[in-house]
């Protein structure tokens, strides 16, 4: 994945280059690195695939919670 696609990926989930950063605990700047690489270390793409599938967790039991009433 390039840094570009790195940075579209994030966008798409709806966070900020700064929230992602804090989720993840580095600075910005370390996300910013990402960003301009020409490919992303696979850990870095793992991650963001990680945060992903939780937010996605978390939607789908709030959602089931919610027809369970």
């Amino acid at each position: 994945m390039t840094g570009e696609e790195y940075k579209a990926a994030i966008k798409a989930t709806g966070m900020s280059q700064g929230e992602f950063a804090e989720a993840m605990g580095v600075h910005r700047s370390t996300i910013g690195e990402r960003f301009k690489a020409e490919v992303v270390e696979p850990y870095w793409v793992y991650a963001l695939a990680g945060l992903i599938a939780v937010r996605a967790s978390l939607q789908i039991i709030s959602f089931v919670g919610k027809a369970d009433k």
